[in-house]
């Protein structure tokens, strides 16, 4: 599947525990989560995500892929 040109969910933030990799919080307008194919790391399970970085004022930095821990992610929308 492939991203969707129009977010499908809100502005997240996630501490830079929550994602890999990168320094400091992660804020993105997310576009896509690969709910297909979870990833094993740490013990837990973490996603693909793609979307769009933010900065905290919302100037749009550019596009972005991150793994997350599931738990801070939104539900999956409804089809």
């Amino acid at each position: 599947m492939r991203p969707r040109s129009e977010p499908v969910y809100p502005v997240c933030t996630f501490q830079e525990a929550d994602y890999r990799f990168g320094a400091g919080p992660l804020r993105m307008t997310i576009e896509y989560v690969d709910w297909s194919h979870p990833v094993q790391y740490d013990s837990e399970t973490w996603y693909e995500i793609v979307g769009v970085e933010q900065t905290e004022t919302g100037r749009e930095v550019g596009r972005r892929r991150a793994l997350v821990r599931a738990r801070q992610l939104p539900s999956r929308p409804l089809p």
